[in-house]
């Protein structure tokens, strides 16, 4: 009795193995079905209402994602708004000599202004867009004035500041925007500055040569746009060749810029590399006042700048959303679930109804089903354990054969048990 218990543990564990195997796998495989079974409308009218709506939605995916693959082809493209940035230039002055002596009444009361700190000075570099990005709605957030510069250099008289006459403010990653930056020093005489300011352009902009401005029509522009300007000139003025396309032949001007007669197509964008150079930085000149507390420009400087349009922001955030698409998967979750909880309805619905129908041949097949799923399982046997039991089973003709080499095999083990036994007998 024992083999027969140990026997019946391991089967059992082998089928908890295979089960929690197969638990495992469902877990970590995230079902997808959808569909609902076929012919239950009969059962549900309302389940055509659930197949308009899927194939709403396969629609609406489609136009869904056709919309935004429109809408990252136009991110791709330069879409900016121009504004103009307004810079003041204004300066105060503390402990200077001149306002030890004053007195300043307060209150009716007067006080004299006594210090022992050294006379200093305070530069304020500031701008300010003139108008807001959507006059007509509530002010969104815009860019501030360092956002629109990679540096801004002060350069002080040397003749005053020998040493440290440049201060240099330079844009990193991590700085925080500001809407202008200042510059103190120590000083109680005016003082001559020049401020460089260089401009941040996003894509890079370059300036044109004279040449090269003429014959396109700019003077600074993003390689891309410079270009796609030289090609409509090549097209305007059939310069490409009859045979060969990607040969360009120069006219007058272009023989001028590029020093050469013709051109392979491909050889333009490093021939208008040697063409351009950096942007001009912007150069403002000011005179720092110490005979006054506060002194301003009496000129402001106005610099066009470009920002990007609010329809592009609104569209990269569309892109850019994950809560939308999370929410979307989560209902498409719970629709797998629903369906699935209909599928194993149906599926419940079909056996009980088949049991009814014919009680005693579904109850055979379902046994015979059954006792073949056991024998997959196990993988002991490919014989039918419930086929054996029926009397049909010895009635199909390869049982006379198999009879027969069973005898055969059975006489020859005896035969070579007697033999086995006459030999130790003589020898004994």
């Amino acid at each position: 009795m024992q083999p027969s218990s140990l026997n019946t543990q391991s089967i059992q564990y082998r089928k908890r193995t295979e089960q929690d195997s197969i638990d495992n796998h469902i877990k970590k495989k995230r079902p997808v079905d959808r569909n609902i079974p076929p012919k239950i409308e009969a059962n549900v009218p309302e389940s055509r209402l659930y197949e308009e709506l899927c194939q709403f939605e396969r629609n609406m995916d489609t136009a869904i994602m056709r919309k935004r693959l429109e809408i990252q082809e136009a991110l791709g493209k330069p879409n900016k708004v121009k504004r103009t940035m307004r810079i003041f230039i204004s300066n105060t002055a503390a402990d200077q000599l001149h306002q030890e002596e004053e007195e300043e009444e307060v209150d009716g009361q007067v006080f004299e202004i006594n210090s022992e700190n050294e006379p200093s000075w305070t530069l304020k570099i500031e701008g300010r867009l003139l108008d807001p990005l959507i006059p007509t709605k509530k002010a969104q957030p815009v860019q501030k004035f360092t956002s629109f510069f990679k540096s801004i250099i002060v350069e002080l008289d040397p003749e005053k500041y020998p040493e440290g006459n440049l201060i240099e403010w330079r844009k990193q990653p991590s700085s925080v925007e500001s809407d202008g930056i200042e510059v103190k020093r120590k000083g109680d005489t005016n003082v001559n500055v020049r401020i460089i300011l260089v401009p941040d352009y996003t894509p890079q902009k370059f300036k044109l040569t004279p040449a090269l401005s003429e014959l396109t029509g700019l003077k600074l522009a993003t390689k891309s746009h410079i270009v796609s300007e030289l090609w409509n000139y090549i097209k305007l003025h059939n310069c490409q060749d009859a045979k060969d396309k990607r040969i360009i032949h120069c006219d007058r001007k272009m023989q001028a810029i590029f020093n050469a007669t013709q051109l392979q197509f491909h050889e333009i964008p490093e021939l208008i590399q040697r063409q351009v150079t950096q942007p001009d930085p912007i150069v403002l000149e000011y005179t720092i006042r110490v005979d006054k507390r506060f002194n301003m420009s009496s000129k402001a400087y106005d610099v066009d700048v470009e920002l990007d349009s609010v329809l592009k922001q609104k569209m990269m955030n569309v892109v850019a959303a994950s809560q939308v698409q999370k929410d979307i998967l989560s209902l498409d979750d719970k629709i797998v679930q629903c369906v699935q909880s209909i599928n194993n309805s149906k599926m419940k619905r079909d056996f009980l109804m088949q049991f009814s129908s014919h009680p005693i041949e579904f109850i055979n097949k379902w046994i015979h089903s059954q006792a073949r799923d056991i024998e997959a399982v196990l993988g002991e046997t490919k014989v039918n354990l419930e086929d054996v039991r029926q009397t049909e089973f010895y009635k199909q003709p390869w049982v006379k054969e198999a009879v027969f080499h069973y005898l055969t095999s059975k006489t020859q083990q005896k035969m070579q048990e007697l033999l086995a036994t006459q030999s130790s007998a003589k020898q004994s």
